[in-house]
């Protein structure tokens, strides 16, 4: 068969014979052998109680790629599952934090269990890739088809042909990536993957043009008196998971300090935080921050020793010497630079679609408060 050809293992009689000698043996050994610990009766299968509904309640968890894993309430009816509840059994001052509560992809899991498209058997692609076009094959089928092809590579193209990509879902049931690593470097190793899918590029340029993921905390807007945020929306992005929206909660209501929010959308954050919402063009973001910096810089509200002392690229103090003359950020902002366009708020309104008063405004509140 082609899955024991490719895993090259052979057991003769003699080795099996030889291993159950060895396992019988062990077994007489330990029959002599007082163990250091007393055991104890396993425990009975207890049956789980149902309400006046018929209704009964497990316990899970929403174990998918986010990894908050937060806990749910799986109530069953009928060996079904009926609906998810978020864990509600202890208040959120168990342990002095917020409780973890699932967001809606959590409440939605039991569709993982029941929805129409689940894929509950393999499927062989029958058509050209993109077509849609496969048909129901048995488990038999797949993993022999899976060994003779894994097997047709190697032996042709090497061992550095079978490319084994990072990839991530659900957790409710044992981890295949594991395994298949495992199976791959005992029977000659694969082509693995650097960094991840999703944020490879954001990881690699972001040192070289913003700097390094180095912030605060959302408590340290404890000690703020201006909170600005461009596009985060912790509301419906951050619901769940370790409570980022009850710790932004707590913060705002220790500093009493104004929000404004900078989002093409009028979000949920917008609201619980009781923001002022600036509605921007979407991806238009770094012209608003360009239109910022002219005010700041013509109007010296800008620290910029200290600017310098941290940053580098700001005016041509910081620049290597083979940098052109006008290659800093300060020229970039201020017209001076290649493109001869002055950064003005004027200029920023007409990308942006925020007016040129609220602009220059901005960018003062920020200056105030830094």
């Amino acid at each position: 068969m082609e899955i024991k050809k490719w895993l090259n293992t052979t057991i003769t009689r003699r080795d099996a014979i030889v291993v159950t000698a060895k396992v019988g043996a062990a077994v007489t050994l330990s029959q002599a052998i007082t163990l250091p610990f007393a055991t104890t009766a396993q425990a009975q299968d207890t049956p789980i109680p149902k309400d006046a509904n018929g209704e009964t309640v497990r316990h899970s968890a929403c174990l998918v790629n986010c990894g908050s894993r937060c806990p749910l309430k799986v109530i069953v009816k009928n060996d079904r599952i009926v609906r998810i509840e978020p864990e509600d059994a202890k208040d959120d001052a168990v342990f002095g934090e917020h409780q973890i509560r699932p967001c809606l992809r959590g409440r939605s899991s039991r569709w993982r269990v029941y929805s129409p498209d689940r894929i509950k058997y393999p499927m062989k692609r029958v058509g050209k890739r993109g077509e849609g076009k496969f048909k129901r094959i048995s488990w038999d089928e797949a993993t022999a088809f899976i060994a003779a092809e894994l097997t047709r590579v190697s032996e042709k193209y090497g061992r550095e042909a079978i490319y084994y990509n990072y990839q991530s879902g659900a957790y409710y049931h044992t981890q295949g990536r594991p395994a298949w690593i495992r199976l791959l470097n005992l029977t000659g190793g694969y082509l693995n993957y650097h960094n991840t899918y999703s944020t490879a590029q954001i990881a690699t340029a972001t040192p070289y043009t913003h700097g390094d993921y180095v912030g605060s905390h959302f408590t340290q807007i404890a000690h703020s008196d201006l909170v600005v945020l461009f596009g985060l929306n912790l509301s419906e992005t951050r619901m769940s998971g370790g409570g980022q929206v009850e710790e932004l909660r707590r913060a705002l209501e220790t500093s009493k300090a104004r929000v404004i929010i900078i989002d093409p959308r009028y979000t949920d954050s917008v609201i619980t935080e009781h923001a002022e919402w600036l509605p921007i063009r979407p991806t238009t973001d770094a012209a608003l921050v360009a239109g910022i910096a002219h005010t700041l810089i013509t109007e010296q509200l800008l620290d910029e020793a200290l600017v310098n002392r941290y940053c580098v690229g700001y005016d041509r103090s910081t620049l290597p010497d083979t940098a052109a003359p006008n290659a800093s950020y300060k020229d970039y902002v201020l017209g001076t630079g290649d493109d001869g366009i002055a950064k003005t708020p004027e200029w920023a309104a007409d990308i942006t679609g925020i007016p040129a008063t609220r602009i220059r405004q901005l960018a003062r509140e920020i200056a105030r408060t830094i």
